[in-house]
């Protein structure tokens, strides 16, 4: 009895069943896909607090950030606050708050600029900075 054809049969068989898998490289096609950020427009504000703002001037500006956040053209945000990073030089830790905005068009990012709650936010809070700082950038490489 010669055990060569059955080897043979036994490796077809793993053969056929390992060319049916997905290689691990690709994602199935079920799978959410990475989002990509090149092309938006990222909004960057710094707001630069005046020193006699109170706890609860500060709560209430937290909260006008939220409420001009739920402007509908906004694709993606994040609000923050000085982080607890090491003083150095080129470290500015000096702001009171901070919001990061995506758009997805500049026609998205016009809305924003001219939309009554951006404009309702600037008229209730402008009273409690000294200063505002905008960077806006066009993102051209996502990280991976």
């Amino acid at each position: 009895m010669s055990y060569t054809p059955k080897f043979i049969l036994l490796g077809l068989i793993i053969f056929t069943a390992l060319g049916c898998t997905t290689p691990d490289k690709q994602a199935p096609d079920n799978q959410p896909k990475e989002e990509s950020y090149s092309g938006m427009l990222q909004h960057t504000v710094y707001f630069y607090l005046n020193e006699d703002v109170t706890d609860e001037e500060k709560a209430a500006f937290k909260e006008g950030l939220e409420k001009l956040m739920s402007i509908e053209e906004i694709h993606r945000y994040h609000i923050g606050v000085p982080a607890s990073t090491t003083e150095r030089e080129v470290t500015d830790h000096s702001f009171g708050y901070s919001i990061f905005v995506w758009f997805s068009s500049m026609e998205d990012y016009d809305v924003y600029a001219d939309h009554p709650i951006h404009l309702e936010f600037i008229d209730d809070y402008s009273n409690l900075w000294a200063d505002v700082k905008v960077y806006d950038s066009e993102l051209i490489v996502d990280s991976e």
